[in-house]
């Protein structure tokens, strides 16, 4: 549920409990006033009428008095007078005030009060005529009551919806910001070149926009130092190279000549019959040939795992699986990789991590079967090694220097490395994940279109 709609749902409930709560007063009061009203309105009736009938004993006609008395009364809006003969019937009526609104049979059930009666002492002069009893009416009183609590409540909802409104509008204006805000996040997340937000509006969006644009400007820079340093690695390892050749050309080469010189030496020396020659230009050749070795031993130290990379990710992977087929002729190596390159860096994390967990597989688990799978995705690389061997042995195979190698050249990409159990059968599975930036994917496909082919699918 949004922000938005969290805040107006509580607004709501308030104004709904404003509303109830209002009623129920509105109740109360109406009930009170309607009781007054009629108590009061009884108690003057009857001092009325009393006083009318006490100014009547020097009337000549009784009961055209009584006609006038009724009629007093007519147009009252709390009393309804009648003129009752000895029998109980009905010898005149007052007829109350008409009420000026309409009000709902069930408002009226709510709020009507029992009816007060009074029976007015008539004199001596009136004996005979019946008697005179006054009646509450409270309808009118009722319909000014429901005119007070019809506005009252009316008054109450144009507020709360007013104030719904309000608060609906400047929610959508304030949290306004904070969607074009995420909609920035979104394409930080795709690109570190994405547009910065204007710093306009509240002081505490202002603030918050000033700390976005700071991230991704410090993102963008991050992410060109990255390239810049990319390119100052591909050029050392450049000058690395050149540095090997010149090594070999150097060191290597007048030792190849010296031991190809002693060795004519001795052909010639044996031709000769000069045995004596021979031991010493062996000797020479020995030396010549362990210069040569401690040197070599010097450059492989020197010499990076790319170097197994360089003929293509595909092709050292197949040179590595033909490395372990010569010496176990019995394992079936599946592999289904894309001829295609990641860039050096991920290409060579590729390599360590297929060259370990298969170096793991073959050494620890003696299967008949290993399954390797590069395959890329929009976001990333998926890579996974699986064997159908003896599987883990319980103890901590992951505290290994090559299993936390491949944990730190994964981490080093905030990817994922997982080695577990295969669910289906017996052996290991190790899964890795590689996420790449934007920049290195359009780098990829770039690089791509010039050498892709199709899926390589090896069984042997």
């Amino acid at each position: 549920m949004s922000l938005r709609s969290t805040l107006i749902a509580s607004i709501v409930m308030v104004a709904l409990f404003t509303l109830l709560f209002g009623a129920a007063i509105s109740y109360w009061h109406a009930l009170s006033k309607v009781s007054e009203e009629m108590d009061a309105a009884i108690a003057v009736g009857a001092r009325i009428a009393a006083n009318a009938v006490d100014d009547a004993e020097e009337s000549i006609d009784p009961s055209r008095r009584l006609h006038l008395l009724v009629a007093d009364f007519n147009g009252d809006r709390h009393l309804r007078a009648t003129w009752q003969d000895s029998a109980g019937r009905t010898i005149a009526k007052s007829k109350p005030a008409a009420p000026r609104k309409a009000v709902p049979e069930w408002f009226q059930d709510l709020i009507r009060q029992p009816e007060r009666t009074v029976r007015v002492d008539l004199p001596d002069v009136f004996d005979g005529l019946g008697s005179f009893v006054l009646q509450t009416d409270s309808y009118n009183e009722i319909s000014e009551v429901w005119d007070h609590v019809a506005n009252t409540l009316t008054i109450l909802g144009v507020l709360c919806g007013l104030v719904l409104g309000c608060v609906y509008w400047l929610l959508g204006r304030a949290l306004r910001p904070l969607d074009r805000l995420a909609v920035s996040f979104n394409q930080i997340c795709k690109s570190a070149d994405a547009p910065r937000i204007p710093e306009t509006g509240p002081a505490e969006l202002v603030q918050v926009y000033r700390g976005f644009n700071a991230m991704a400007e410090r993102l963008s820079k991050m992410e060109a130092k990255n390239r810049r340093l990319t390119e100052q690695l591909a050029t050392v390892q450049e000058e690395e190279r050149a540095d090997l050749a010149r090594d070999l050309h150097d060191e290597i080469g007048p030792f190849l000549f010296s031991v190809d010189v002693d060795a004519a030496s001795i052909a010639r020396s044996v031709d000769d019959g000069k045995h004596a020659d021979i031991s010493a230009r062996v000797l020479t050749i020995r030396e010549s040939v362990g210069h040569m070795q401690r040197h070599v031993k010097d450059l492989l130290g020197r010499l990076r795992a790319a170097a197994l990379v360089d003929v293509g990710l595909v092709d050292a992977i197949d040179n590595l699986a033909s490395f372990w087929r010569n010496r176990y002729p019995a394992v079936t190596f599946d592999i289904n990789v894309l001829d295609r390159s990641y860039g050096e860096i991920i290409d060579q994390t590729i390599f360590r991590i297929v060259q370990e967990s298969l170096s793991n597989a073959m050494r620890h688990g003696k299967p008949d079967r290993v399954e390797i799978e590069v395959v890329p995705k929009s976001e990333g690389i998926s890579i996974t090694v699986q064997d159908n061997g003896c599987g883990l042995d319980g103890t901590d195979n992951a505290s290994g220097f090559g299993i936390a190698g491949m944990r730190e050249r994964v981490a080093g990409f905030d990817g994922k490395l997982e080695i577990r159990q295969r669910s289906d059968r017996t052996g290991v599975v190790v899964t890795a994940w590689l996420p790449l930036t934007s920049t290195a994917v359009k780098e990829t496909k770039e690089l791509n279109k010039k050498r892709e082919r199709p899926l390589l699918h090896e069984q042997a």
